[in-house]
Parts: structure tokens; sequence; C-alpha cells
């Protein structure tokens, strides 16, 4: 229900007001007629409104001087002036009181009809960023103070599930296509359905909030996600929680999906699972204890099975580790490295088999590249491609094709004589050549600094920067000026 005061000193008037806003809008009821200005705030000195209707001149009070009070006491209430009068100075007042509709009397039924049409689109759009900004808090911050309000929730993944410290990589291969998750699943979805995405746990996840007075068939609708996302070639996983939950809830199901999707996703297929059902099935690995021969003997087996037409993406580190180990020697910078190497590898494979391909391009390059001089050269004309081409849309997968190499080897051979692997590398290049351009005279456009550095989004960018050095652009540029005029200056 959306409150309404109408103030209108004409009974006449006063009476159509009421009756057109009530018999052709459900949505509002007015729940104070106020014959003049000085009834009007007294009956708001108690009673928030949402809307306030006002006459400019009326007995004892006028309509400006119940705005002002309304202004104060409820400023977030949407106004209205009606006067026969349509004088500039009266617009003119109105504006400093946050008044945006102005109706002149005698009444027409299609203007008043307008107004409330704006005015019912201004307050579902304040209700949207109120409740988007609530579940926000929630998501990220564990926020409990949320009320009783219930949501469905639904965790998807595009692309593969990665682990934490893969950040750059993902971003980097761009799983979502420039598609958006939110606008996708609203086409799926009655009108009055409210939906919120956030993302979660790494770019490439997103945690979906759907709020309503009634439930979502969850499987049916993400399956439908799911075919819409594959006409632009996106494999997207999702796990749902058919059942309500309390909004106080969310963090600790969000956890829950997650790990339901770490158990059971599929390496490059589209899948919708429900929580429900995974949480009953066995997630050890099929593969387990299965390997114990040569390393010549795995690697037959490991064509065999990744050749499989569905294979969970946990069987495929659990096998790819076991290889590895084989492969490299087995000391703790090798065990790490190899690591990067099975998500390197999951992230630039769509499939078993591509995956297979991949690694053993792996082991013909590690033929190739053992010798401590030709590793040495090639990471050396690497660093130099990188650094000269930095601010361009350079990949990994660009470098790698440039030098011939698989993406996930490259990474494991620059990793291996740098500390960083290649996305870590090139970000690290940009965000330091930002920071020696944030910190000149000129002062360039955060913006410009942006572009300069190889991020066309000035956005990602300044997302970025905060994430490495622990401030937005603009912070770290008067950080610096106040530091070279021996001042203090606090984020």
């Amino acid at each position: 229900m959306i409150r309404v005061l109408v103030a209108e000193d004409e009974l006449p008037i006063l009476r159509g007001i009421k009756n057109m806003i009530e018999n052709n809008h459900a949505e509002f009821t007015v729940v104070k007629s106020a014959y003049n200005g000085r009834e009007a705030i007294e009956y708001l000195k108690n009673n928030p409104v949402d809307v306030i209707f006002t006459d400019i001149n009326m007995p004892l009070v006028n309509g400006m001087e119940v705005l002002e009070f309304a202004s104060q006491k409820y400023p977030d209430c949407m106004k209205v002036i009606i006067s026969g009068y349509n004088e500039f100075q009266y617009a003119q007042q109105a504006i400093h009181l946050g008044v945006k509709e102005y109706l002149l009397k005698p009444i027409v039924y299609d203007d008043l009809q307008k107004i409330l049409n704006n005015i019912l689109a201004g307050i579902e759009e304040k209700r949207e960023k109120s409740q988007k900004s609530l579940l926000k808090s929630v998501v990220y911050e564990g926020n409990k103070s949320v009320g009783t309000q219930k949501v469905q929730m639904v965790h998807f993944c595009a692309g593969p599930l990665i682990k934490e410290g893969l950040e750059e990589s993902v971003e980097e291969c761009d799983f979502w296509k420039g598609n958006d998750i939110e606008s996708t699943a609203l086409k799926f979805l009655p009108k009055e359905i409210s939906v919120y995405a956030f993302e979660k746990y790494q770019p490439n996840e997103r945690i979906l909030l759907t709020v309503s007075k009634e439930k979502v068939h969850m499987k049916n609708f993400c399956i439908k996600v799911i075919e819409e996302m594959e006409k632009v070639g996106i494999c997207l996983t999702a796990v749902f929680h058919q059942k309500e939950i309390d909004m106080q809830d969310i963090p600790s199901m969000s956890r829950q999906l997650r790990k339901c999707m770490r158990d059971h996703i599929l390496l490059g297929e589209s899948c919708a699972f429900e929580d429900e059902d995974l949480l009953k099935e066995n997630s050890e690995s099929a593969f387990l204890n299965r390997f114990t021969g040569k390393e010549n003997a795995m690697i037959k087996e490991a064509e065999l099975i990744f050749s499989y037409e569905t294979l969970k993406q946990k069987d495929c580190v659990y096998l790819l580790e076991n290889l590895l180990k084989q492969v490299f020697p087995d000391s703790r910078e090798q065990v790490e490295n190899n690591e990067d190497t099975i998500w390197n590898l999951i992230l630039y494979s769509v499939n078993g088999k591509e995956l297979f391909h991949n690694l053993m391009q792996i082991l013909e390059e590690k033929g190739i590249y053992d010798g401590q001089v030709k590793t040495k050269e090639l990471i050396e004309h690497v660093d130099h491609y990188v650094q000269k081409h930095f601010s361009e849309d350079i990949t990994v997968a660009s470098v790698a094709d440039k030098f011939g190499l698989v993406p996930p080897y490259l990474s494991r051979l620059f990793k291996e004589y740098s500390g960083y692997t290649l996305s870590q590398y090139i970000q690290k290049i940009r965000i330091d050549r930002a920071k020696k351009l944030l910190e000149m005279e000129g002062e360039i456009l955060a913006k410009d600094v942006a572009e300069i550095v190889g991020y066309p989004n000035p956005l990602y960018f300044s997302k970025i920067f905060k994430k490495k050095v622990g401030m937005y652009p603009s912070d770290y540029r008067k950080q610096m000026k106040a530091k070279s005029e021996g001042e203090e200056y606090e984020v």
C-alpha cells in the first residue's frame, strides 16, 4: 500500500482527487484528506506517508509550509503541488523542497494518471534499491538484522569452479562474455518477482536471489537460463535450493551451494542440480586409488578417462594431481607449481578431450624446455613482449599463442622463473605503471590512466586497483600528493 495525504481547501476538488486516486490505482490509498495546511501538518507529526498532494494557497498554513515540514520529517516522501496559479515562483520554491510533479486546476484525469504512474515507478525503483542494498549487506557482510523476508537462492558458475588465488586468470578468460545473469533471469520470471545477483567467491560466479510471494520452480527456471546462456557459448552450472529461506540464512546457504558445486560440477558441460539431491550422494572421487602404475600406463589410462562424455571437475583435479606427481619432481615448489598447472589446464580446456590434449602438449614442451638456458631465453622473450605490449589487449592465451605454447605450461614456466603466473605478472605491470601515472604532477584523469595501462573499463580498473593496492586510484593520488607535501592523508 502506498499511503497518500491530500491537502486541499476546496472540498469538491479534494473529493475528486481522492476518488480518482483510489478508484483507478489499487496500490494507492488516501490515508488523510486535509482541508487546510494546519490539519495536514498535525497529521504528519505522528503519521508517515509516501506521497503528498497539496494545494499552494490554503488558509491557516499554506502548501509550501506543509511541504517544508514534510521534507524535514519524511525526506523520502514524494510531493505534488496542486495549484490554479501557474507561477514560476512556486515551481522554483518547490524544486528546493524536492517537488518533481505539478498538477494544475482544474484537475484533468489524464494528467493525474500520468503523475501517479510516475510516482509508482519512482517508489518501486526506491524499493528495489533498498532491497538490493539490504541483500548486499547480507551476502557480503553477514548482516542478520534483516527482518522476515523470504528468498530463494541459486549459485551460478560460468565455466569451471576455480579455487582462490586465480582471480586474475578467471577475469581474463571472461566466462560471462559480457552477459548479465540478472537480466537473463528476468526473461524467465513473472514481472512481480524481484531478482538480485551478486558476484561471489570468483568473478565467474554469481549468487542469484529471487524475492516474491510465490515460490519459483527453480529447476525449470535454471534450465531455461542455462539454455539461453548456451546460445551465446557460455557453459553454465546452477546449484539451487528449492525451498524459501530467511534472509539471515543466505551466507550459510551460499556456502552449502558452493560445496555442492565443488563436489559435482562437470567439466565443460552445463547442468542444473538441486542441493538436497546432491547432499544425499557420495561425493568421493570415482577414481580414488585408481592409479598405481608408471607414467606411460597412467597417461594411456588418463586418455581413456578424459574421453568420457561427462567428467566431474574434482575427478579431473585428482587425475591430474597423480599424473603430474609422476612427471615432475615431488618437491614443495613443484607441488605448488603442479597445482597452478592443474587449475590453468582446467581454465583453458573446454572439455576432457581438450584438457588431455593440452596436458600432452605440456609434456612435449617440457622435453623441449627442460634445459635451463632454453627456458631462461624463452621467459626473457616473453617478459620483453609483455613489457612492450602490456597496454594492449593481451592475455595469457594470446601470449602463449604468440610463442607457440599452451597457456598452462607457459604460466608454469613463467612462475618457476619469476614467482608470478603470467596473468599475475601482466596485472602487476599494469598496476605499477598506473601508480606512477597517478603520482605525476599533471594529474591525468583516472579513466585515462586506466586506458593507458590496458584497462578500457575504468570501473573494472578501480576495482582491481583497490584489490591490489588497498585503496581506489583517487585515494592513492591524494595520499601520494599529501605525502609529497609532508602532510598525512587518511583513506
